[in-house]
């Protein structure tokens, strides 16, 4: 008998990614960009400072807004730190978000990060399609113990 693990369960830790055999290049490719994204944000924070960087990462027309991706901080209390799309979610806790499918999407997260990086997936909207939700592979990075970031590929199935 084969378990079923519900999906509001899952989440990748450390480098463990999606099953790549079923993954395109592209797929692939756009795994690898997340990454090194998330890792180019996360050394950009670290160089600059806190503050710097939550500001950088907040500005809608910043060098971290690239594409559909985008980087998105918080705390490991669940506090928004910085958000360029959720602009009114910064400064408040969002452990309670789940997606449409009942997923907790931040906690995830932040379990993931928790262990220093990793994937983890759920629905959230895309701003770059007048918010409608998508499916989106997540990944986050610690920071330090304090605080991480994360950033997604939005997957559309339309």
């Amino acid at each position: 008998m084969t378990a079923v693990i519900p999906l509001s369960q899952l989440a990748f830790a450390k480098d463990e990614s999606l099953n790549a055999s079923n993954a395109s290049i592209s797929e692939l490719s756009r795994k690898a960009e997340l990454v090194s994204f998330v890792e180019e944000a996360v050394a950009y924070a670290q160089k600059n400072g806190k503050e710097k960087a939550l500001d950088e990462f907040s500005n809608q027309t910043g060098s971290f807004i690239r594409n559909d991706l985008y980087i998105y901080a918080y705390d490991f209390n669940g506090t928004c730190l910085a958000h360029p799309f959720k602009p009114d979610w910064i400064g408040k806790d969002k452990r309670d978000v789940i997606d449409s499918n009942g997923v907790p999407s931040l906690n995830n997260t932040m379990n993931v990060a928790k262990e220093g990086k990793g994937f983890t997936y759920f629905i959230f909207p895309n701003p770059a399609h007048d918010n409608r939700d998508e499916f989106k592979i997540a990944y986050a990075m610690k920071v330090d113990d304090n605080w991480f970031l994360g950033s997604g590929i939005y997957i559309s199935c339309f």
